[in-house]
């Protein structure tokens, strides 16, 4: 096989039989004739042998140094199985992106789950929340404007008595009870607004209906302290649901009220003495954010006394003129 074999040098090129050879020379006819092209000779008839020692076997080195232009390649070089750069850069590009997106949410979820509730205003989460257990869209300007959504009962009115239904209320040293006074206005108010066209709701303190109450006004009905304060503790006091919406519409409902039973009953305003027990009554964060509300005590119990006790009636008349000032739309001006 050795003998068949020559150097191969720089200035060699492959030759039509598909071996290397100098350039210029072909190689002996002999060669080719009987090895090539007629398939005859000792290299033919000599079976495993004689290829190798024609350079032709199957165990022939040679065989891989074969040019052939025409047939296909048998196996895709190694460079044409490789991914194209553009195809690379696109895999990193989605891969990056899928990535950055999965973190994300990944992060927002924790930061939901983790998220301190303080960081929610309070007032306004819980406004929200109970406009939306009542279906109705909490739009603060029409709030502050006083305006009614559709089919909002716009003609009832609802008055508390104070303390019935949970306890007698203040207690005087001669039996009078706070309920008592407040039972009695209560029950000619109720009688004198059925009088004037309105739809009327007696409610107790602790009223199962007050959740999501609606109504165009609500009106908590109580009596002041029995135990004597001063000289200066006579008169009422009137106030707005201050923890609900301090608006145009609970503004009148006091400038109402104040202004009607202070020249019916000929009581004094005793505004100095508002307290918050007053503006933040638990009523007010119970009922329908659109329901307008106030409290008012009627009078206090020691120096007051007589007029609570003998004059119920004439009390429920500056009530219900303050009331229908209100809802009729009509001039007042606090005292």
């Amino acid at each position: 096989m050795a003998k068949q074999m020559h150097t191969i040098d720089d200035n060699e090129e492959p030759g039509k039989n598909g071996f290397w050879q100098q350039q210029g020379k072909e190689p002996p006819a002999p060669f080719l004739d009987q090895s090539l092209s007629s398939g005859s000779g000792p290299a033919a008839s000599a079976s495993g042998a004689g290829d190798e020692e024609l350079g032709m076997g199957r165990k022939n080195p040679f065989e891989n140094w074969r040019v052939n232009a025409s047939a296909p390649t048998a196996q895709e070089p190694a460079a044409a199985k490789a991914p194209k750069p553009a195809m690379r850069a696109g895999s990193i590009i989605w891969h990056t992106f899928s990535t950055v997106v999965l973190a994300g949410v990944v992060a927002a979820t924790l930061f939901t789950i983790w998220m301190p509730s303080s960081f929610i205003p309070k007032g306004l989460n819980q406004r929200a929340a109970e406009a939306e257990s009542a279906g109705i869209l909490d739009d603060s300007s029409q709030l502050s404007e006083g305006t009614l959504p559709p089919d909002f009962p716009s003609n009832r009115v609802g008055l508390v008595v104070g303390h019935r239904g949970h306890d007698s209320g203040a207690v005087c040293a001669n039996g009078l009870t706070e309920l008592e006074i407040n039972s009695n206005v209560a029950t000619y108010l109720q009688q004198k607004l059925i009088k004037k066209g309105f739809e009327v709701d007696l409610l107790d303190e602790f009223d199962p209906r007050l959740s999501d109450y609606q109504a165009a006004l609500l009106l908590s009905i109580h009596a002041d302290s029995c135990d004597y304060i001063n000289d200066s503790a006579t008169g009422f006091k009137v106030a707005a649901a201050f923890s609900q919406k301090a608006d145009q519409s609970s503004n009148r409902l006091v400038d109402c009220i104040a202004d009607r039973y202070a020249k019916v009953t000929g009581l004094r305003y005793h505004y100095q003495s508002v307290t918050t027990d007053m503006t933040q009554y638990h009523i007010f964060d119970e009922i329908n954010p659109y329901t307008t509300a106030g409290i008012i005590e009627l009078g206090f119990m020691n120096l007051d006394q007589d007029v609570l006790m003998t004059k119920p009636e004439m009390l429920a008349e500056g009530v219900a003129q303050g009331i229908g000032c209100y809802m009729n739309n009509e001039e007042a001006q606090r005292p």
